[in-house]
Formats: C-alpha cells, sequence, structure tokens
C-alpha cells in the first residue's frame, strides 16, 4: 500500500512476516542529467560513511553494530529518464531483538540522511578529499575490465542523449570539477527537490509505518509529472566503432532497439524474445554461437526495457569477427521466423517464471518491485501479474517482438596484438 506523507514524499508498505529483518528504503528519484551524475554518486559515498554525530567511520559503523548489527549503504541507479540514489537499511525484527529497534534505526536514516558532516557550509574536506580520490580511481579503472570497457563505449555508440551515454554513476571527468563545499549544494538540492520513495517490508502495521516515515522530517515539495521510459529515434545507419588493445581476447557488442508497451503484453513478448534469443543457457545465441559453433568464449543478451535497449555481448577470436557477426544476426532472424520449437520455447518461459518465483523469497526484489510500483502507479506491477503475462506470451506474440529489434550500433574491441 501507498501512502502519501508530505507533497512529493510518499511511503509503501509492504507487510510480511516471512523475513526476520525489516528493510527500509529511502529513494531519491531527479530527472537525469549529465552534469549533475557524478556529483550525486560521490555525495552517497559521503553520506554512507559519516554524520554530524558520527563524523569518522569507525563511529558511524559502530552506531550500526549497537543496533544489532544493522547494514546501511546507499547507491545510485539509472531508471529510463530518471536518477535514483537509494538509502537502503536492514535491521533485525523488532520481535527478536528490542522492541524499538525499528524507531532507533529510522532515527538512523535521519542522522545519516538529514544531519550530514557538514561544517561551515562545506562536507569536511578530508573525507571529501579521500571518498573523490577513491571514486576516481575506481571510474578510471573501469577500462581495465575489457568486457566493461566494451559494453560502455558500445552505449556511447548507441545513445543520443549524453545522460544515457555514460555509466549511472559517472565518469572520472565529471568528478574533477566538485569541491566539499559545491557538493553542498548538490545535498540541499536532492533533500528539497527530488520526489522521495520510501519503502518499509517487514513485519509491521500501515499506521506504525506512517509515523516513523512521517518522523524522518522530509518537507514537501512541488515534483512535476515526467516520463521515466526513454526512447529514441532509430539511426539512419549502424553506428560501428573498433578499437585495439594488446590482449588476448576481442569483444565484438551489438546494440539494438527494441519496442513493447508499457507493462503490456508487448513487454513481457519482448523480454521473452530476449531470454530466447540470447538471455539464457538455452538460448539460441548460447547453444549455437557458443556451444555448437565454438566460436566464443561467452555469447549473451540483456535487455533495458526502460530505455527501450539490447545489447549482444561476445568475447571472441577477433579472426572470427564476420563469422560470429553474421552468426549472431542468424540467430535473431530465426526467432523472427519461428524456427524453434514449442518446447523450446516452454523451457524458456518456464526458467523465467522459475527465476521469478525464486525471487520472492529476497528482501532486496520485493522492495525493488514495490518501488517500480510506486514510480509507475499506472502499470500492474506485482509478482503474480507478472508470471501470468510470462506465461501468456505465444509464439507469435515473440516472433512480433524480434521482428523490432533494430540493430543499432556494434562495437569491435580488437584483442590481437598490434
Amino acid at each position: 500500500m501507498r501512502v502519501k506523507i508530505t507533497d512529493g514524499v510518499h511511503l509503501s508498505v509492504v507487510p510480511t512476516d516471512q523475513f526476520k529483518t525489516t528493510y527500509i528504503s529511502v529513494n531519491f528519484l531527479a530527472p537525469l542529467q549529465r552534469a549533475t551524475i557524478g556529483a550525486r554518486t560521490l555525495l552517497t559515498s559521503l553520506l554512507e560513511m559519516s554524520s554530524a554525530a558520527y563524523p569518522t567511520q569507525a563511529e558511524f559503523a559502530a552506531k550500526l553494530e549497537d543496533l544489532y548489527g544493522a547494514s546501511f549503504g546507499i547507491n545510485v541507479a539509472r531508471v529510463g529518464r530518471v536518477h535514483r540514489v537509494s538509502a537502503g537499511m536492514r535491521v533485525l525484527s523488532s520481535e527478536f531483538a528490542d522492541p524499538e529497534l525499528l524507531s532507533h534505526a529510522f532515527d538512523f536514516l535521519q542522522e545519516a540522511l538529514l544531519r550530514p558532516n557538514i561544517q561551515d557550509g562545506q562536507f569536511n574536506q578530508a573525507t571529501f578529499d579521500i571518498e573523490k580520490k577513491n571514486l576516481g580511481v575506481y571510474l578510471d579503472s573501469l577500462s581495465d575490465d575489457r568486457g566493461t570497457q566494451a559494453a560502455l563505449e558500445l552505449q556511447q555508440a548507441y545513445f543520443k542523449d549524453p545522460a544515457q551515454a555514460i555509466p549511472s554513476f559517472g565518469t572520472a571527468q565529471n568528478l574533477e570539477p566538485l569541491t566539499a563545499r559545491g557538493l553542498v549544494q548538490t545535498y540541499k538540492d536532492m533533500l528539497a527537490n527530488d520526489q522521495v520513495e520510501i519503502v518499509l517490508l517487514g513485519n509491521v502495521d500501515l499506521e506504525t509505518a506512517r509515523t516513523l516515515a512521517s518522523g524522518l522530517g522530509l518537507t514537501g515539495r512541488t515534483v512535476a509529472s515526467k516520463e521515466i521510459e526513454y526512447d529514441q529515434p532509430l539511426h539512419t545507419e549502424i553506428v560501428r566503432k573498433t578499437a585495439s588493445e594488446n590482449v588476448v581476447q576481442s569483444k565484438l557488442n551489438f546494440a539494438y532497439h527494441v519496442g513493447g508497451d508499457h507493462f503490456g503484453p508487448e513487454y513481457y513478448a519482448t523480454l521473452v524474445a530476449c531470454e530466447l534469443f540470447g538471455g539464457s543457457p538455452l538460448s539460441l545465441l548460447f547453444r549455437n554461437v557458443r556451444e555448437k559453433e565454438s566460436l566464443a568464449y561467452y555469447a549473451s543478451a540483456n535487455t533495458n526495457m526502460m530505455r527501450h535497449f539490447m545489447m549482444v555481448q561476445t568475447g571472441i577470436d577477433g579472426t572470427n569477427r564476420a563469422r560470429v557477426e553474421e552468426l549472431v544476426a542468424l540467430q535473431l532472424q530465426k526467432v523472427v521466423a519461428g524456427d524453434f520449437t514449442d518446447a523450446h520455447l516452454q523451457s524458456i518461459k518456464d526458467g523465467m517464471i522459475n527465476d521469478r518465483k525464486s525471487s520472492l523469497d529476497s528482501q532486496g526484489f520485493l522492495s525493488s518491485l514495490a518501488l517500480s510500483s510506486a514510480m509507475l502507479p499506472d502499470a500492474k506491477l506485482d509478482a503474480h501479474t507478472e508470471l501470468t503475462q510470462i506465461a501468456a506470451v505465444t509464439r507469435a506474440d515473440v516472433q512480433a517482438a524480434a521482428a523490432q529489434m533494430e540493430l543499432q550500433a556494434v562495437y569491435f574491441l580488437n584483442g590481437e596484438a598490434q
């Protein structure tokens, strides 16, 4: 159930006694902007390390230990056109510990999120310098992982919107101009203007949850209705990029534009089509390109429906590039043509359904589902509906969905020594 706390701030409660812990998630949602991605990411590093009352990492961690070993962390993510900062806390259910433990957990969240370690109008300089350096080192290191490098380069080639083309956590270049004083404004903007969605999952009643969420002290804000899904016009021709590195394994990646309605039948048909094409060990890519032809160390596909984007990733011997590209295209043609058995399709759907049923034992999954439902209130997002929609997908639905998959970009990292 989702209820309003104040303007722009809502609470979703998922009452359950399935778990021995209670999970709290406070999510700040803002329009995705390239200029603010890096700052918001660095901000999360500072907020999860210290606060005004617990100015060192050791004191911060000690307080969590006092709360019966509670866990706390903050991360960022991109959801279509939205940038999300999520603070998550997991605590032992109150019936197994202090009856006031959940209230104490909300006190800690209030301290961490609303009373950060800001002195004289800026974040603690020493902590800021350390976290900025650490994040910069991490972002620079991404190019050392050739698979990650290839995936990011492919997105650069595919997406026309600069904010979509970079990682959801930004780039090292985004960090360079940031200062301890300037980041305070980023924090204030987030706290005052972002849409806030709080999710509470555990053995707790609505009124108790509402009282605790109200006690965080988040003020009302005006949140304009916004389109969440990102889509873009097709490229007039396939974008191709090539690079060379002196490594053994080449990377050949493909970006496709995919269709799909707003969590309707076409949406789920596209998910099944992707799974059949390359999203599973039972997929055509895995069976034919990797196993049968032995032309890839790995071959897989995954979709991001909120961005109408499907990525195919392969690791290959660079001399086999042309043949692999031909075979990848052939597997998609097979899906479009219906060149697969009914039993194969059913196995794909059964695997997807079983995976989702298994996810129902995860607090993280259930919390994410509640957040998605809050962000997309017009969509019917619940576990039962999703399972029913997948089960209802037909052969013709899959073929139609695959026919809408349009190759848009190809990135080749040639791993042959130069």
